[in-house]
């Protein structure tokens, strides 16, 4: 199994006192901006998870926000990882129970305020994980005028 990850696009995320996680005003594959760029969000969040099958655990992760007109993310953030003996911990609460895939959970969340857009185009998300130089593919975003 390999490592993969999703991202939640929105424009608000609180912490409720329950200790979930609400989502306000979440994207779907579109954000419609007005006809003219560039367009500033007030606040945009990008809620990322980096799931990876517990037989490679997690060292080290980078995540890497890119918006259109930048060839250069426009941030870069470390999420800690869990620690190597509470991912063992984790796997061995999980017990033996065939046919389910045992997974490492690392999630985090990027806040923008504001978030100035240059041109339409995709907001992407990407990781390092541990050593690799490639990228792993978390969500994207595409921005376009309204119809």
């Amino acid at each position: 199994m390999d490592r993969y990850g999703y991202s939640i696009f929105c424009d608000d995320i609180r912490n409720e006192v329950s200790g979930k996680l609400s989502f306000i005003g979440c994207y779907n594959s579109v954000m419609f901006v007005p006809d003219s760029f560039p367009f500033v969000l007030p606040k945009f969040c990008v809620h990322l998870h980096i799931l990876s099958p517990a037989t490679r655990p997690f060292k080290l992760i980078t995540a890497r926000v890119y918006i259109p007109g930048h060839d250069e993310p426009i941030v870069t953030e470390r999420i800690e990882a869990p620690a190597p003996a509470v991912q063992d911990r984790l796997i061995d609460e999980l017990g033996d129970v065939p046919a389910t895939p045992k997974f490492i959970v690392a999630a985090a969340s990027l806040i923008f305020a504001p978030l100035r857009v240059e041109a339409p185009g995709l907001i992407s998300v990407r990781a390092l994980v541990d050593d690799s130089v490639d990228e792993l593919k978390i969500g994207s975003l595409r921005v376009s005028v309204a119809p």
